[in-house]
């Protein structure tokens, strides 16, 4: 039953998927190496097996319809799937020389990613490596979709058991920090003084612990500023625009130039966690390798 039963040409749904890829029959025709007769042609066949529409011709190219724009988001996992597979597979018995495909905060990325991958690359020169920053939400879908290979995030990325593998990677230190200028307005302040701070959004374990230790220690403070990419928080306060806080890690430098101040505050910071999460039935040997040598060598740079 099902792919069995079905006299479709699977050639046809490659040729569909070029044409609505390129928005044009001639550019499919230069894509596929094959004339532009015979892409029309076997448009037209695809559409009368499927007893519908799939394309309006439009002066400058061809746009989707409905049905067509249904096809080709069944069609584009399915190919999605194919290249994965063969992935996967080809590159299973290989040396460390496939592609590692990484989601990740861009704060992790500022200190602990770099110096892993750059000792990984010293003993497999051949691994290649992409790497994307998002929210948690988008990170956690393009995992879904297997579009990449393994996301770090703060703890818990999932918060049910859909065949993902998630570990508790590492707990890091937070503090408050600013300009001199801020550092000293807060030594001289009073209980009727109203900080400006830049937070990440609330919606996380240690932003709204943060929150609630603020106004349980009876700090006032307005958060009209908020980012959760350290990199553009460092900035905002340089500029003078309120005390940050986030990963001491990440301003390690800035507090040692003397750059930035740690803000010392009555109450203990909540720290962040963070953990990994994976599928691994889907990790090719260079993904496999790379996740090894990661979690043996994380602690050298906390």
């Amino acid at each position: 039953m099902g792919i069995y039963n079905s006299n479709s040409d699977f050639n046809k749904y490659k040729t569909f998927y070029a044409v609505a890829e390129t928005k044009s029959f001639s550019k499919a025709s230069d894509l596929l190496h094959i004339s532009q007769p015979a892409i029309s042609y076997a448009i037209k066949e695809l559409e009368d097996n499927l007893k519908t529409k799939l394309f309006i011709r439009e002066r400058n190219g061809v746009i989707l319809t409905d049905d067509g724009e249904k096809l080709m988001f069944y069609l584009q996992k399915a190919f999605n799937n194919i290249v994965k597979a063969e992935r996967i597979i080809t590159e299973r018995e290989e040396e460390v020389t496939g592609l590692v495909r990484i989601g990740l905060y861009s704060h992790i990325s500022q200190f602990m990613l770099p110096k892993i991958i750059k000792e990984f690359k010293k003993i497999h020169p051949g691994a290649k490596f992409s790497i994307f920053q998002s929210t948690n939400r988008d990170m956690t879908e393009i995992l879904k979709r297997r579009d990449i290979d393994f996301i770090i995030m703060q703890y818990p990325i999932f918060l049910t058991n859909n065949g993902f593998k998630e570990e508790i990677l590492c707990e890091l230190e937070t503090c408050f920090y600013g300009t001199k200028e801020m550092y000293d307005k807060y030594k001289e302040h009073d209980e009727n003084t109203v900080y400006p701070l830049v937070l990440p959004f609330p919606g996380y374990v240690d932003i709204d612990t943060l929150e609630e230790k603020l106004k349980r220690n009876n700090i006032k403070f307005t958060s009209s500023i908020r980012s959760y990419a350290s990199a553009t928080t460092k900035e905002l306060v340089k500029e003078g625009l309120g005390i940050g806080w986030g990963l001491k890690k990440v301003i390690e430098k800035e507090l040692k130039n003397k750059e930035l101040y740690e803000i010392p505050v009555d109450f203990d910071t909540p720290s962040t966690i963070y953990s990994i999460a994976y599928d691994e039935k889907f990790l090719n040997n260079t993904t496999e390798e790379f996740l090894k040598f990661f979690k043996d060598n994380l602690n050298k740079y906390i």
